[in-house]
């Protein structure tokens, strides 16, 4: 089953990301993290094209992964990071701190690693702001704070159980229609018809 996560706002990120690194973070956000058996900082050029692992392989975690995918999206220009809008996103926090202790502050870790997919990488960046999140099974409020690169999550409504027997509200079933508009407009477009569309990349997520 699994819950899923409404959030709201976005995090400045100070310098601005470069073109090398918002492109490495959207193969990032795409990339299946599971035990691969390579560097943890390999990312995947086409995330749809299948592999060779076993089921059991693909649903191990790679070492210091939080979770098999990481929502946290830059925007086009660099200048912020936010939810990328999909569901099932369990583990935010710990997804924050690792792309500032791994890839994006001062003294990441990853700026002592030899990988060419980093090569464009300046390991400089700061970043501030909160982001706010509502949990539908059990809507509990919290805060999602980062003062230079410190994150910390604050409660700001603590969660109850029974909520999970709820109908959604009324902003919830907004968000759901139009998931669901965008999904229709997608399978209906000439493209799909002549089956030449993408597939929906979050259909892969667990």
């Amino acid at each position: 089953m699994g819950h899923t996560t409404d959030f709201v706002g976005h995090l400045d990120i100070s310098p601005p990301l470069n073109a090398a690194e918002r492109a490495y973070l959207e193969a990032f956000r795409w990339t299946r993290h599971c035990d691969h058996g390579g560097s943890p900082y390999d990312v995947r050029g086409n995330p749809m094209a299948p592999d060779d692992l076993s089921i059991e392989r693909r649903s191990e975690l790679g070492p210091g992964k939080p979770q098999l995918y990481c929502q946290w999206a830059a925007c086009g220009e660099g200048c912020c990071l936010s939810f990328d809008g999909n569901e099932k996103f369990y583990e935010p926090t710990r997804w924050l701190i690792y792309l500032v202790d791994h890839l994006l502050g001062p003294d990441a870790i990853a700026a002592g690693v030899s990988h060419p997919q980093l090569a464009g990488f300046t390991f400089d960046h700061h970043l501030d702001g909160i982001i706010v999140g509502c949990r539908r099974d059990n809507r509990e409020l919290f805060a999602l704070v980062v003062q230079d690169n410190v994150v910390s999550r604050e409660v700001m409504r603590r969660g109850d159980l029974e909520f999970g027997g709820f109908p959604p509200l009324a902003y919830q079933e907004a968000i759901d229609r139009e998931n669901r508009d965008r999904d229709n407009r997608r399978r209906d477009s000439p493209a799909a018809r002549a089956g030449g569309a993408r597939p929906r990349l979050v259909v892969s997520r667990e």
